[in-house]
């Protein structure tokens, strides 16, 4: 590869059909045979989202409807940069993939799109947790504005420096979204824990996860969750 770009957004909140972007954040860098990824720019921008930013969302990003009143993504800037790349890499990517395949200006953007939380397996790398900001603790530096879009693609680049064969060789694994559809309320935080995520439009929580490790994750959703009383759904996702 030659170009990757990071992306990182804002929202109002976490459902990409009823909720907006409120900040962008790309990261482009190079990459040469056999250096480490280089940075070579980025790109930070506010979008008015024509709705009030919630109380919540105000203390996580910091952000207020005075910050991004007027203000406006230059997505056609945005475009071009995504274009350009090789991979899109954003830390839980299925969050801002979500996002940003329904913004107008991106529609029939062809796009390969890698995960640094789950493409690098940081247990194995003896991180116990795959949360950006605390990775960035484990590794011994600051996010010093956690939740604003360019620092977390910033964040996000310095992680990957070590692993990006690995992050690019993963992310064409193929891959499931596997729903853990009649899960006992009780097991909400074993499924946390294990890095599902709660999703708002289908009420059930849910992870994707490669190939290799759909055997592992059967074994412990019977043990753990369901414990002979049901079973998740498997989809295969079908990426570009």
């Amino acid at each position: 590869m030659d170009f990757g770009v990071i992306i990182d957004v804002e929202t109002t909140g976490l459902s990409p059909t009823e909720d907006k972007v409120i900040e962008i954040g790309v990261l482009e860098f190079g990459v040469g045979e056999g250096t480490r990824p280089h940075l070579l720019r980025t790109y930070g921008a506010l979008q008015d989202p024509g709705v009030p930013i919630s109380p919540e969302i105000t203390k996580i990003t910091g952000l207020t409807d005075a910050m991004v009143a007027g203000q406006q993504i230059d997505w056609a800037f945005v475009r071009r940069m995504m274009e350009k790349a090789s991979i899109v890499i954003a830390h839980n990517a299925d969050f801002d993939r979500g996002f940003l395949e329904r913004v107008d200006a991106l529609s029939g953007l062809s796009a390969h799109w890698a995960c640094s939380m789950r493409h690098i397996d940081w247990k194995k790398h003896n991180y116990n947790t795959m949360a950006l900001n605390y990775l960035a603790a484990d590794h011994g530096f600051v996010n010093p504005f956690a939740h604003r879009a360019v620092f977390d693609c910033a964040t996000t680049f310095r992680l990957i420096g070590d692993h990006l064969e690995e992050l690019i060789t993963r992310s064409y694994e193929r891959e499931y979204l596997i729903r853990a559809v009649g899960s006992p309320f009780e097991s909400k935080d074993i499924l946390r824990q294990r890095g599902y995520r709660w999703d708002p439009d289908n009420r059930v929580w849910s992870k994707v996860l490669g190939e290799t490790a759909l055997v592992a994750e059967r074994q412990f959703l019977q043990d753990e969750v369901y414990k002979g009383r049901g079973s998740a759904q498997e989809t295969e996702i079908s990426h570009p």
